[in-house]
């Protein structure tokens, strides 16, 4: 019985991760796309300036109940997104689909900005205010206030917490696999893991925040740093390696040395797939963070949802991806974690092993500690601080289970309620279009010119 029900659920799975997923994610975002006017490309410069722009004067309390900055609500939701599948997935989507499917996955982020920005912009447009201090804000209360469907948003609430729960496990094993390549004991790894996950879990949004504005920027320049070295490196191969995006992009790739090899039609699915998977685009889960944001206007932390979406998917994978092609190491028929640590050891050797691991490492903890927070924070918004400590004791449990014994026989069920969040979250947002496209135009020809006009006044002065 069991049995059966585990093939069914994976089957349904695998079927909706295929061409129904596409179709809400990539029609989706491009429906949004034009209710904005495409907003992540005609106001990417002011995305650019309002966000990162910006980031080096923020402020440490925020307005309006003690909220936290754009730059710490985009590092907490970076901590989340970039992840195991800026190594793991780019890996994945380049052996199984080919050096074309990585135009696939930047052109899924060009979609996926759009996505972003509409979930940090309604996530802020319809928070609520807490009498101790910050915001319950997120999915169920723009699908509940804004769409005005609370079963809707009550199933999105119900599947978001496995999702979470799940990850925590997954990221956790992640972690304690990276740790074992570095010759470190794996049952230290995971106490020390789940001791500072609990810290987080202790202090709150305030805690993740100080924390990941202060990793994000650590891991990420560690792990472009090496990848840096590591095309350096292989200057001669960047050309032939920009030519084979372009030219397997149309025409899939037959079997080399191994290589899975794919069709076009398997290089596309798996650069849209794995473009959506690294992003976090359409589930909602970083909008619960976003909601956080000391800004009184909902666009201007949309803008960071672009921002957001722009470093994890435009820069961290395509460099992902330019290390293992400029090596070749695509064609040994390594795939996933194993063949980007390897792309990394092939130029630097025992230095590179290192630095992949280390940020594999990073990458997966960071998620787990930002996903220890979202899921509190929704938990507690929703059922009470009862229901808070009892989730965050399962979340620490699904570590422990996932650090000692990997979840590999369960993996595809994050994929599952992870396509059930986006069911809730992103089909509300097409539902919500109109009033997405009414609140872009809102601020850009009313806010957006008063602000650069009150910039060029004090630049005057």
């Amino acid at each position: 019985m069991l049995t059966t029900l585990y093939n069914a659920v994976s089957a349904a799975t695998d079927w909706f991760w295929g061409v129904p997923a596409l179709v809400i994610l990539i029609g989706g975002g491009i429906y949004l796309s034009f209710c904005t006017r495409f907003v992540q490309f005609r106001h990417f410069g002011a995305a650019m300036k309002m966000t990162i722009g910006k980031s080096f004067g923020k402020k440490r309390s925020g307005e309006n109940g003690g909220g936290i900055t754009g730059w710490q609500t985009v590092c907490a939701a970076l901590s989340g997104t970039i992840g195991t599948g800026n190594i793991v997935g780019v890996g994945t989507a380049i052996a199984m689909g080919g050096p074309g499917a990585v135009l696939w996955m930047e052109l899924t982020g060009c979609v996926a900005m759009c996505i972003k920005y509409c979930e940090a912009m309604m996530a802020v447009k319809y928070r609520k205010p807490k009498p101790e201090g910050g915001y319950a804000g997120g999915p169920y209360y723009y699908i509940r206030d804004g769409l005005k469907c609370k079963p809707l948003a009550t199933f999105w609430n119900v599947v978001l917490i496995p999702t979470l729960l799940l990850a925590a496990a997954i990221h956790t094993g992640s972690t304690c696999d990276a740790a074992a390549r570095l010759g470190l004991p794996r049952i230290p790894v995971l106490i020390v893991a789940v001791v500072a996950v609990a810290l987080i879990m202790y202090g709150g949004v305030r805690a993740l925040c100080d924390v990941t504005d202060k990793l994000v920027p650590i891991m990420s320049i560690i792990y472009l740093g090496g990848g840096l070295a590591v095309i350096a490196l292989n200057a001669g191969n960047l050309i032939p390696a920009f030519l084979s995006i372009f030219r397997y992009a149309f025409t899939g790739h037959a079997a080399i040395s191994g290589f899975a090899g794919a069709a076009v039609a398997a290089t596309i699915r798996y650069g849209l797939a794995r473009g959506m998977y690294s992003s976090d685009a359409g589930n909602g889960i970083a909008a619960i963070i976003h909601a956080q944001a000391n800004t009184k206007e909902p666009v201007e932390q949309g803008l960071w949802g672009i921002f957001e979406v722009f470093m994890d998917t435009i820069i961290v994978c395509n460099f992902t991806a330019l290390v293992i092609l400029s090596t070749g190491q695509w064609q040994t028929g390594d795939q996933g974690s194993v063949l980007a640590i390897n792309s990394f050891g092939s130029a630097l050797g025992q230095a590179g092993l290192l630095i992949a691991a280390v940020a594999l490492m990073l990458f997966a903890m960071s998620t787990v500690m930002s996903f220890s927070t979202f899921v509190g924070l929704q938990v507690e918004n929703v059922w009470g601080s009862v229901a808070k400590k009892i989730c965050q004791v399962i979340f620490l449990g699904m570590m422990v289970a996932g650090g000692l014994n990997g979840v590999d026989s369960i993996l595809f069920l994050t994929d599952t309620f992870s396509g059930l969040c986006i069911c809730g979250s992103l089909v509300a947002l097409i539902l919500m279009g109109g009033e997405i496209r009414r609140e872009t135009d809102r601020y850009f020809k009313e806010v957006y010119p008063k602000k650069l006009k009150a910039e060029k006044e004090r630049a005057d002065v």
